[in-house]
């Protein structure tokens, strides 16, 4: 039986992403995408392409639902359209059958309110364990 290293449980999850690689030089435009599963360590992103494996990428994700997690003034539906915005590092590459590239990326930087909002929402959300 392996064991699992993950220090977050992973919530499935599918949604739009930007991201984009952090560079000194003029890189490309942000790729929009989506992604497959969130927990509080990281996420699996859908790439057109393949990253070196320490590549820095900028992340805005859309999270529906995590929005009456946050702490802000206003309606929720104003916090909903907000994305998480963090520093990702790519951990993992591997190429899929149809072509494009899925990126395991662990969270290096997220802002401290926004990280505990996403924390309270996977709680919230995450399925219950089976016995």
């Amino acid at each position: 039986m392996s064991q699992e290293r993950r220090q977050y449980r992973r919530i499935p999850l599918e949604a739009s992403l930007s991201f984009q690689e952090l560079s000194f030089h003029k890189g490309e435009a942000p790729a929009m995408t989506s992604y497959r599963d969130v927990s509080a360590g990281g996420l699996l992103v859908e790439s057109p392409r393949a990253f070196p494996l320490g590549t820095l990428l900028k992340l805005e994700l859309r999270v529906p639902g995590w929005g009456r997690f946050r702490n802000h003034f206003g309606p929720v539906q104003d916090a909903e359209v907000r994305p998480l915005v963090a520093l990702g590092m790519v951990v993992r590459v591997e190429q899929l059958d149809t072509g494009g590239y899925e990126l395991g990326v662990k969270f290096q930087n997220v802002y401290p309110d926004d990280l505990e909002a996403l924390v309270k929402f996977l709680e919230a959300t995450a399925p219950s364990p089976s016995l």
